[in-house]
Formats: C-alpha cells, sequence, structure tokens
C-alpha cells in the first residue's frame, strides 16, 4: 500500500509554520502515522466524510482522497 502525501490548505500551512518546536515535532510524528492509515489510532471520525486527530499541543482536522492517496488537512488548531 503506497504511503498518503499530505497537504496543508492554506489557513492549515500557515499555522502550521507558527508552531513551536515541541508542536512540530509531535505533527511530524502523527503525520508518518497518518501516511501510512489516515483513518487508524489515533484517527476520530467526524461522521462528515472528515477525521480529527491530536498532536502534543493541537489538532488537525482533515479529509481524505483515496482516488489520489492524499490527505487534505483543512484545519490545524494550535492549543
Amino acid at each position: 500500500m503506497s504511503a498518503y502525501a499530505i497537504r496543508y490548505a492554506d489557513r492549515a500551512a500557515r499555522c502550521k509554520a507558527a508552531l513551536t518546536t515541541p508542536q512540530r515535532v509531535s505533527l511530524e510524528e502523527l503525520e508518518k502515522r497518518l501516511s501510512l492509515n489516515p483513518f487508524g489510532a489515533p484517527a476520530i471520525s467526524n461522521r462528515d466524510n472528515s477525521w480529527s486527530a491530536a498532536f502534543k499541543g493541537g489538532f488537525i482536522t482533515y479529509v481524505v482522497s483515496n482516488r489520489h492517496v492524499v490527505i487534505n488537512v483543512v484545519d490545524l488548531v494550535a492549543l
């Protein structure tokens, strides 16, 4: 199975760029797990075709395109 590519929408990309180093490292670890299985732990279904997953200091909301093997991050919230 191919790993999913991860793309960030503009707002989510700006939020990602503003993360602290510990948050960024935690997000990168999450991205590695999700790229292999965006529907497995720690993903949570939002029941509207979107998913959420937390990392240390925030969470992302994303949708998955199985046709293109892409995860599109539509929102990133740093806490």
